[in-house]
């Protein structure tokens, strides 16, 4: 078994929950890929939440709370289908946002081993981003990230 790179990004639901919108999957060796959005239509909200989550749409990552292709109660059976030892993340908040789905995976944050802030090897206008991205900052893409991580990982280890 193999290891991988995952990236998210979250909308904000009730209580500061932090709920996936946006996940890319990259395989360390062999380069297999997923990318997936999720529908939050049936998102609850409060006050801060949906302020918080309209200026993510506007500012951040353009994506609206119903945009998707996934319903986002298929999130847990897609995490338990990913057949990887290790999964690297980057950052503690990622890292526990996927810990209450996948427990049974090594999940490491990849900045233990060193990797830089984003800026700083999100620089190659070379890597791939998911289609709906193409037309926004594919530097806010987490299928460009996951192969930035990736390029990252690969030189350094």
């Amino acid at each position: 078994m193999s290891s991988a790179i995952l990236d998210m990004q979250c909308v904000l639901g009730m209580d500061n929950k932090y709920m996936i919108k946006e996940m890319s999957i990259v395989d360390t060796e062999t380069w297999a890929t997923q990318h997936w959005i999720f529908k939050n239509s049936k998102l609850k909200q409060d006050n801060k939440s949906r302020k918080t989550n309209k200026w993510l749409e506007r500012n951040y990552h353009q994506l609206s709370l119903d945009y998707g292709d996934i319903e986002y109660e298929e999130l847990s059976r897609i995490l338990n289908s990913l057949k990887f030892r290790c999964i690297y993340v980057k950052g503690d908040q990622k890292k526990q946002v996927f810990m209450e789905y996948i427990p049974h995976v090594a999940l490491i944050n990849i900045e233990d081993l060193g990797c830089p802030r984003l800026e700083q090897i999100c620089d190659d206008e070379t890597l791939s981003c998911c289609i709906f991205h193409m037309e926004f900052n594919p530097k806010q893409c987490t299928f460009y990230k996951v192969f930035a991580i990736r390029k990252w990982f690969i030189k350094n280890s």
